[in-house]
């Protein structure tokens, strides 16, 4: 079956470079050139993946962030943007984004960034499902729930828990985690990008349980909370 995409860019020069990478007989790529033409897409289809600029007219990439997360979580967002600032990007993680490429960018490496995507989240078929302390993991429905609670959680988020918790004794560094997003690296992320993620998820896991489910360890990374 094919992936469909949604390319959302007002500058019809980089939407053709884009989408003119891309395999038509494995993609099906719809494009919106501004904010509303986009929500409007997003109201009548389900992306798997989609890109999308920042600075759009109508409605901005942010807002769609949101717009995305409200109405088709487990689609997988890069914003593509020109705007390069720390905080910008951090920005975009907490609205919603997986990932953030900045403009000038390489098609040839957004296109590489994307197959890998979706060779990663076709190994997660095969892996196994878990609980641990109040939290149960269930990778065939691509659900994690706490207290009976669905904990609500981007693809990248879901990836790095379900990483963690499948991994539960091994302690993992930024870097190494910044390559599970995608699997190879070429799809490597940068660490605050990582920082960002595990941020939002012990947020979110905070409104349904006191236990702390991740550990941080100074100067190394990250590992599962066992105890």
């Amino acid at each position: 079956m094919k992936k469909k995409l949604l390319i959302i860019e007002d500058e019809k020069a980089i939407s053709d470079l884009i989408v003119q990478r891309f395999d038509t007989s494995l993609y099906d790529i719809d494009v919106a050139t501004d904010g509303k033409e986009a929500l409007v897409m997003l109201s009548t289809n389900k992306y798997n993946l989609a890109t999308l600029d920042i600075m759009l007219p109508h409605i901005d990439g942010l807002t769609l962030c949101q717009k995305f997360r409200e109405l088709s979580p487990q689609t997988f967002l890069i914003i593509v943007s020109a705007l390069a600032e720390e905080e910008t990007k951090l920005k975009g993680y907490a609205y919603g984004a997986d990932d953030y490429i900045t403009k000038p960018f390489s098609s040839k490496e957004l296109l590489a960034k994307i197959e890998s995507h979706f060779r990663r989240n076709n190994t997660l078929t095969s892996k196994k499902s878990q609980n641990i302390h109040n939290l149960l993991l269930n990778n065939d429905k691509k659900e994690i729930k706490i207290n009976g609670f669905n904990l609500l959680l981007t693809p990248s988020e879901y990836l790095l828990l379900f990483t963690l918790i499948n991994n539960a004794k091994k302690l993992f560094s930024r870097e190494e985690l910044s390559y599970l997003i995608y699997d190879n690296n070429l799809g490597e992320i940068d660490s605050r990008g990582i920082d960002s993620h595990i941020s939002h998820i012990r947020k979110k896991i905070k409104k349904l349980d006191t236990i702390e489910y991740i550990k941080t360890v100074h100067g190394q990374g990250y590992i599962i909370n066992e105890h």
